[in-house]
């Protein structure tokens, strides 16, 4: 029986010496897991001590620049930058204005035509062999003949020959009117020592049209909503040939002076073109017609996009 409880006593002497070597290898691992965490506390708050000098830093820097800047505009250099700045704007729509001017008068002297130099020898080789031209007036656009003919049919045949060589715009006016020699005191020209004309009928016509010509688009922009009218550029003439469509692109927007501005109203030959019309415009920033005349073209821009009631 004393034996039995001298085993007892051993084995819980080893116990106890085993609980103890286990609780202390888990305390010294603990204190180390502690050594850990207060080490990488201490790096986080030095990252962080770091980055909060590093801005100190910078943000001491940056004030010192905006400082700097300041002095620097406030300097004799740039006292009066604003002002230089109002006058070299005036001083730009001043030579804006004369630069339109310039081309304005380029523009008047641009819609002067010459007379096409060809026009009399096309005349000749399409008058009919029973027909003679008394007179003839060419002007830029206008072309005039008279003359008298043997035949009611020979000036239309003329007038047919030469539309075929592209000379009027249109089928010009044509007036016939049959004659009577005697009556037209003729009759002393028919009758001759030399030859003695049978023909007793004589129709004189003359032929009225517009030559086929081009014709002059002129456009020119300004400033919207300026109390006097401001030129942005000056003026832009286009020839079209008569009957051509012309279109102008990219008209939508307008860059003058660094400054972007955009479309706001269109006038042509003075008339404001319609607001249905002028939105499908500006939407597709093209302007398109057909030359049936000398156009002028006014587009005025604004420096902003004008926003509608749904937008």
């Amino acid at each position: 029986m004393a034996k039995a409880n001298g085993v007892n006593k051993r084995l819980l002497a080893k116990k106890d010496m085993n609980f103890f070597a286990e609780f202390t290898a888990n305390a010294a691992k603990a204190a180390r897991m502690m050594g850990y965490g207060i080490a990488a506390g201490f790096l986080v708050v030095f990252i962080v001590l770091g980055l909060i000098v590093a801005f100190l830093i910078r943000n001491t820097i940056i004030k010192a620049q905006i400082k700097a800047m300041k002095d620097l505009l406030a300097g004799p250099d740039y006292a009066s930058l604003e002002q230089d700045a109002a006058l070299l704007t005036e001083e730009l729509n001043e030579m804006t204005n004369y630069y339109f001017a310039l081309s304005q008068m380029r523009k008047d002297v641009d819609l002067i035509d010459a007379a096409p130099t060809d026009l009399p020898d096309v005349i000749a080789k399409c008058i009919p062999s029973d027909s003679y031209i008394s007179e003839y007036a060419i002007s830029s656009s206008q072309l005039a003949i008279a003359g008298a003919s043997f035949t009611y049919y020979s000036p239309v045949d003329m007038v047919n020959m030469l539309n075929d060589k592209d000379v009027f715009t249109s089928r010009p006016t044509i007036t016939i009117e049959r004659v009577d020699p005697e009556a037209a005191g003729l009759l002393d020209d028919m009758i001759t020592d030399e030859y003695v004309n049978v023909i007793n009928n004589y129709y004189s016509f003359q032929i009225t049209g517009t030559l086929v010509t081009n014709v002059h688009i002129s456009v020119s922009r300004f400033l919207d909503g300026a109390e006097t009218a401001t030129s942005l550029g000056g003026v832009e003439t286009y020839d079209v040939k008569a009957g051509d469509s012309y279109s102008l692109d990219e008209i939508g927007s307008y860059t003058y002076g660094g400054v972007t501005y955009y479309l706001s109203r269109i006038f042509v030959d003075g008339i404001q073109v319609d607001d249905a019309s002028f939105s499908l415009i500006k939407d597709s920033g093209t302007y398109t017609d057909v030359a049936r005349s000398n156009a002028d073209i006014k587009l005025y821009y604004a420096p902003v996009i004008e926003q509608t009631a749904e937008g």
